[in-house]
């Protein structure tokens, strides 16, 4: 049996977003209310829309803390299933008539696990490399098919 699980590389967890999240918004808003205390008032709103947006480009990492994708390569199928913003999701086949459609899009590998008429897409959370070489690892365990 095969198996590869990926996870999206996070270099922060919540604990540390929320220190991050923390420090730049006491750096940039001391420093706008300096600003402001010397007359510069307008700076003070931008000051804020600048946290509230990266509090809010924190919130959709935070969303996406639980992504994972596993594909699984069994004697008589093939598992692929994962999660993305929390949204799960399970793709069954027939290991027999399953096939890997390897495609390049801008210069990027792209891989597909195709099944009759269905697809799903397979190393998204990869980089390119990684995304090549799983797919040298399923090509000794599937049918591949260019796209």
């Amino acid at each position: 049996m095969f198996v590869h699980l990926s996870v999206p590389n996070r270099s922060l967890g919540p604990a540390g977003r929320r220190w991050a999240l923390a420090a730049i918004a006491a750096t940039t808003l001391g420093v706008a209310g300096f600003a402001a205390s010397l007359g510069a008032w307008p700076v003070m709103p931008f000051a804020g829309l600048e946290v509230a947006l990266l509090a809010l480009a924190f919130r959709v990492v935070q969303l996406h803390d639980g992504d994972f994708e596993r594909v699984e390569v069994g004697e008589h199928e093939v598992v692929v299933e994962g999660c993305r913003a929390a949204r799960r999701f399970r793709f069954v086949a027939n290991r027999a008539w399953a096939r890997l459609v390897v495609g390049l899009s801008g210069g990027r590998c792209t891989l597909q696990l195709a099944y009759g008429n269905r697809r799903v897409a397979v190393g998204q959370m990869m980089s390119d490399a990684e995304r090549r070489q799983l797919a040298r690892e399923l090509r000794e365990r599937l049918a591949v098919s260019a796209n």
